[in-house]
């Protein structure tokens, strides 16, 4: 063997060796803290957003409500925002490895992090519950990843899938 790849192939060695007790000794999530930094959760003002030029995020909005041209238009409810937002808690009970963020009660806006089942990947979703006339309501949703560059369609699957559970997709 070419003493080269030799020395490469334990380089490589030592590195999953180290990267093995790095998750052993720290868990996965702070494991990835050192590996790629904190995430930075920065809050949503979806009149004023701009998209990432990244392919790994996606945005629901009401027609004309968002800043950044969305990937979906959001769907119309039958029923006013307070029920809103009681299904989408009651959905979201029922979604594995979810954490709670910020909360803004006077916006109804809310924030939430759901990490990936094996590597436990942070993915930032912001919602936004708002109120249309007749007391119908609808929502804007903000799905992203914080690492890397393609989702693989995580975000989109999974808001699709969750406006499914509340009975707008």
């Amino acid at each position: 063997m070419d003493k080269r790849l030799a020395t490469t192939i334990k380089a490589l060695f030592a590195l999953l060796v180290l990267l093995v007790l790095l998750v052993a000794v720290m868990g996965r999530e702070k494991a990835l803290e050192v590996v790629f930094g904190a995430i930075k959760v920065q809050a949503v003002d979806f009149p004023s957003l701009t998209l990432t030029p990244k392919p790994n995020q996606f945005l629901v909005c009401p027609a004309g409500f968002c800043g950044a041209t969305p990937h979906m238009i959001s769907p119309i409810f039958p029923y006013p925002s307070d029920v809103l937002r009681q299904r989408w808690a009651i959905m979201l009970a029922a979604q594995p490895r979810i954490e709670d963020g910020a909360v803004d009660d006077e916006t109804l806006q809310y924030d939430f992090i759901q990490r990936s089942k094996l590597m436990r990947y942070p993915d930032s979703i912001t919602v936004r519950f708002i109120s249309l006339a007749d007391g119908q309501s609808t929502l804007a949703i903000y799905s992203r990843s914080h690492y890397g560059r393609g989702d693989f369609g995580v975000n989109q699957a999974r808001i699709r899938a969750w406006l499914g559970a509340i009975g707008g997709g």
